[in-house]
């Protein structure tokens, strides 16, 4: 099977696509294992617009393309869970800490370009690995009541 992973165009800059870039560089919430949106192993992950440029070569809608509703996406992970489990969730995120860890992920991403490792799901270096620490999710602090007098 062949999904997409969005790329670094501004055409990919909506909540879909950012929204599976947050994922990718986000641990998962649901198991403790899973630092972030990986594909299956029966998954091939291509770039969008490796796909977009191949539509491009030629009118397939003459024959049929299953391009035509656009790239299917990685959505879910190799640990079984989804991108919401993989820091996404709008609602409980608000737009201005979506927004902020949108444009970490897509830094994230410029930095894997640079290295030619866009699509290597495992690749990490010391750059990399700082930024990703401001992707996980932030500990609630408890208020301790203090006694009442």
């Amino acid at each position: 099977m062949k999904l997409s992973y969005p790329c670094l165009s501004e055409a990919n800059h909506n909540d879909l696509t950012l929204s599976l870039r947050i994922a990718r560089h986000s641990p998962c919430a649901a198991c403790d294992s899973c630092p972030g949106l990986r594909p299956p192993a029966s998954v091939e992950v291509v770039l969008d617009d490796d796909v977009h440029q191949k539509s491009l070569l030629g009118d397939l809608t003459q024959y049929g393309s299953d391009e035509e509703d656009g790239p299917a996406y990685l959505e879910i992970c190799i640990c079984g869970h989804d991108v919401a489990d993989h820091g996404v969730q709008l609602a409980a995120l608000g737009r201005e800490e979506f927004s902020r860890r949108a444009r970490l992920a897509t830094r994230l991403d410029e930095l894997l370009q640079e290295a030619d490792r866009q699509l290597d799901f495992n690749y990490t270096d010391e750059d990399i690995d700082s930024l990703r620490q401001q992707m996980k999710m932030p500990v609630s602090m408890v208020s301790i009541a203090s006694p009442s007098i």
